[in-house]
């Protein structure tokens, strides 16, 4: 649970958020066809729509909420919407909350959109969580969501909750942004170089962190790591899915960034692969270097996931294509400004619209 007493908070010693998402998911993230059908489902309000009373969607109502309008935009603004949603990664409220409003406006930095104008936050409560938890988890959370959106730049933040089988939570980014300062995501070359900006293995991080205690599932991780090493892997996942990736978008701006992807929900091969498939001329991404939390890679259970580029992430950091002239550069000012690393882990090359992990690609651990 890591530092999260729930008796501290007024709910049972026992409480386990986590026991609330649906563990027959892979990973975090709720399927997009889960997230469309609950915010395209009828709202509980109906409003006049050009003089035709109808019900709205609980999206189209959530955007009212915030007023939020795409008609009477000035001329060369364009308005970008993202929406995440999560089943509880870890126990704490506060920290999923943080980790929540990191994610959602991931999509618009890796646009080069450095400003969010409004956030909502969004959680679900499952029919068997009772009410008295549901406002402990929920108070606790929309606390963690406006600490970390303080640092986004935005003006206006909303919450809101809903029913479903599970416990979700989730953001939605708004921003209206002038189209001529996007950075647009299909201009690399051959010669570029890949930049990540947040280390790999948050998802297996918090898996492991959960087997301390588990007698049968702790031989996973005997005699590899301890269960101190454990716990320092569980403190920089939540430290780096709590982070935002807002001083890398910034920076992307100054180093000629030719395209990025935020990371999340699928892993680092994947990203790559949607990433190369997007752009202008026929490329391939060849990832050399692994950047991993902790001794994770040294695990026999997580070594090939991790090597072959697919284990889950959750608000991962940017995956950024740029000149090699100015990626080291990028990487020191980030840090600098950041306070945390970034790495180049790889070479863009001609090819065939396609990426791969090399098989004998450079671990390197990230500590505290």
């Amino acid at each position: 649970m890591g530092d999260f007493n729930p008796v501290l908070r007024g709910l049972s010693a026992y409480f386990r958020l986590t026991n609330y998402g649906d563990r027959m998911v892979a990973g975090c993230k709720v399927p997009e066809s889960v997230v469309s059908e609950m915010l395209d489902s009828p709202a509980d309000n109906a409003y006049t729509w050009g003089g035709e009373r109808r019900p709205v969607t609980r999206l189209e109502e959530m955007l009212r909420e915030m007023n939020i309008t795409t008609s009477g935009l000035l001329a060369g603004v364009q308005h970008h919407l993202t929406v995440v949603c999560h089943y509880p990664v870890i126990d704490d409220p506060y920290e999923v909350g943080k980790i929540i409003c990191a994610d959602a406006i991931a999509d618009l930095y890796a646009m080069g959109i450095t400003e969010c104008d409004k956030m909502l936050m969004l959680a679900c409560r499952p029919r068997r969580m009772c009410m008295s938890e549901f406002k402990v988890v929920y108070s606790m959370m929309e606390e963690g969501f406006k600490q970390c959106f303080q640092a986004t730049g935005g003006r206006e933040t909303w919450a809101q909750c809903m029913h479903s089988d599970w416990f979700i939570a989730g953001g939605l980014a708004s921003s209206h942004w002038e189209k001529s300062r996007l950075l647009a995501r299909d201009n690399a070359v051959d010669g570029d170089v890949l930049v990540l900006t947040k280390p790999l293995g948050t998802q297996m991080a918090i898996d492991a962190y959960g087997c301390i205690g588990q007698p049968q599932a702790w031989e996973r991780y005997n005699p590899f790591v301890t269960e101190e090493d454990l716990r320092v892997a569980y403190r920089l996942a939540v430290k780096s899915m709590t982070r935002l990736n807002r001083k890398a978008a910034s920076l992307m701006h100054l180093h000629n960034a030719h395209g990025a992807l935020a990371v999340s929900g699928r892993g680092i091969l994947a990203h790559a692969r949607t990433l190369a498939l997007l752009q202008q001329q026929p490329l391939s991404f060849v990832i050399n270097i692994l950047p991993v939390i902790g001794k994770l890679a040294t695990v026999p259970c997580c070594q090939s996931r991790l090597r072959r580029g697919v284990s889950h992430e959750i608000s991962g950091g940017l995956l950024i294509c740029m000149p090699r002239e100015d990626a080291a550069s990028f990487c020191r000012l980030l840090e600098a400004q950041d306070g945390h690393p970034a790495w180049i882990i790889g070479t863009v090359q001609s090819g065939q619209r396609d990426a791969i992990v090399c098989e004998n690609a450079q671990i390197i651990e990230v500590s505290e």
